[in-house]
């Protein structure tokens, strides 16, 4: 069954609220290597504007700052906001705003848009949109940057399932694909001439 954005609001703010760091982000070797398979997947790459959708506790955020000149960083948990801003207090290009996509999505373009860990918390309908709204919302020559979880889920979708979703909702082209043996790691780019 899937939740309301009110009722993962709820769940979330109360996983952060018992524990700051949940899924051991900060420390564990599984985290530590997924972070550099994205940094590696974005390359040298210096990027003007930024969006991560589901910050957390802004781990990821805290490395995606050194790459961009500005970040929106989106998560639904108001907790989880107010952690990853306590944590990049010294980074004045990033924003952070307590919301959840579909439902909220940011004005302007981006020429990376990070969904790490976040689509299987989605309905399929609510995948579509946010792969449809990345899509319009990413340059020319932009990026968008999928991770997800591809081990069995309680949620209303699977890793593997989500990331077909999200391909089939929009032209998205597949620049580059890395599967591990718990998450994938998908790197897309608007189809040419699209």
């Amino acid at each position: 069954m899937t939740e309301a954005p009110s009722e993962r609001r709820a769940r979330f703010d109360q996983l952060f609220a018992e524990n700051p760091d949940p899924w051991d982000i900060d420390t564990s070797d599984y985290e530590r290597g997924k972070r550099k398979a994205v940094l590696a997947a974005l390359g040298k790459r210096r990027f003007a504007r930024m969006l991560e959708v589901g910050c957390a506790g802004g781990a990821l955020t805290e490395r995606l700052a050194e790459l961009a000149s500005s970040i929106v960083a989106l998560d639904v948990s108001t907790k989880a906001i107010e952690l990853a801003a306590r944590r990049l207090h010294r980074f004045n290009s990033v924003e952070f705003i307590a919301a959840e996509a579909p439902d909220y999505w940011p004005k302007g373009q981006f020429d990376a848009v990070i969904l790490s860990e976040v689509l299987y918390f989605l309905s399929a309908g609510e995948i579509l949109q946010v792969s449809q709204l990345a899509h319009e919302s990413v340059t020319g020559n932009g990026l968008c940057l999928l991770v997800n979880w591809i081990g069995q889920n309680d949620l209303p979708v699977d890793g593997d399932t989500a990331v077909k979703l999200f391909l089939d909702a929009a032209p998205w082209q597949v620049a580059k694909a890395r599967r591990e043996e718990f998450y994938r790691l998908d790197l897309l780019e608007r189809t040419p001439g699209d």
